[in-house]
């Protein structure tokens, strides 16, 4: 983290187009004109004792949007991206998701809303099979009492049909359906983000959180996961944060670049890796 140089102007949109030789991202199906926004950011200040992460930061994500936070190491994204998802409160603003503010709402209330992420280390439990997995994270969206769950109500049989009926989706939807008996410990790298992506969807959420979920990959794990991303996009809002150009490219209509705790700019990626100061703030100036 940084102390943030002088503001920048509000950050805008601008038009443009995937780098040559990258798919483009699919439009959002969002109507042109449309007021419509799953993730709004307003004067949003993050203040660690005297160092700011975040120095005023506006942003709106709109609803079936797949959006990409980038930036050099210290940036801020990673505390912006906390923020979004109401992990991290702000220390100034307010943050919006689906036009509800939720600074006063607690993560696991957040979660219920429809509302989930993943984290930069792959986050699963090892010792578990990927089915049992993938049941654990369809924890959140059960509301039975504890004695419901004892005596196997006829409501929390129910809700365990449909929780298997969810996991065979998810299985299938994650290429893991062979892998769903082994243990996560003995699964390829790539394989156990996939995993930790799909523990993200048993919860069936409408505003998917990804952070840094190329990390580590090879090349063909990282184009696996973007056909991955790709196919649970419909009908979903996504917010990832990553270092992987590559996959910002092939999967954001829109990018936000974060420097020194403030937004440089935001438009598709193949407009702002040209913006003159994220050149800057990825190489450095040239020496006159």
């Amino acid at each position: 983290m940084h102390r943030p140089g002088p503001e920048a102007a509000p950050a805008t949109a601008v038009a443009g187009s995937a780098p040559a030789g990258v798919a483009p991202a699919a439009s959002t199906g969002v109507a042109a004109g449309a007021v419509v926004s799953a993730v709004r950011a307003r004067g949003v200040v993050k203040r660690y004792g005297g160092v700011v992460a975040l120095a005023g930061v506006d942003l709106e994500i709109g609803t079936g949007e797949v959006f990409g936070i980038i930036g050099p190491n210290g940036a801020g994204k990673s505390t912006l991206f906390d923020v979004l998802c109401g992990i991290t409160k702000p220390t100034e603003g307010e943050v919006f998701l689906f036009d509800r503010p939720v600074n006063d709402v607690p993560p696991h209330e957040i979660a219920r809303q429809g509302v989930a992420r993943s984290f930069q280390r792959t986050a699963v439990f090892g010792e578990a099979t990927v089915r049992e997995n993938l049941l654990f994270g369809r924890h959140a969206a059960s509301s039975h009492s504890v004695l419901g769950r004892i005596l196997h109500s006829a409501a929390w049989r129910r809700d365990r049909d449909a929780f298997e009926a969810k996991a065979r989706e998810v299985l299938e939807l994650t290429g893991l359906t062979e892998d769903q008996h082994r243990p996560a410990n003995v699964l390829a790298y790539g394989v156990q983000r996939r995993l930790a992506v799909g523990i993200a969807l048993m919860n069936d959420p409408r505003l998917l959180f990804l952070d840094e979920p190329a990390a580590g990959m090879n090349g063909k794990e990282s184009a696996d996961f973007v056909e991955l991303v790709r196919a649970i996009e419909p009908g979903r809002t996504i917010v990832i944060v990553e270092h992987d150009m590559t996959v910002i490219s092939a999967l954001c209509r829109r990018t936000l670049v974060m420097v020194d705790g403030r937004p440089v700019t935001v438009g598709p990626p193949g407009e702002v890796f040209r913006h003159p100061e994220v050149i800057e703030a990825y190489l450095g100036a040239d020496d006159e």
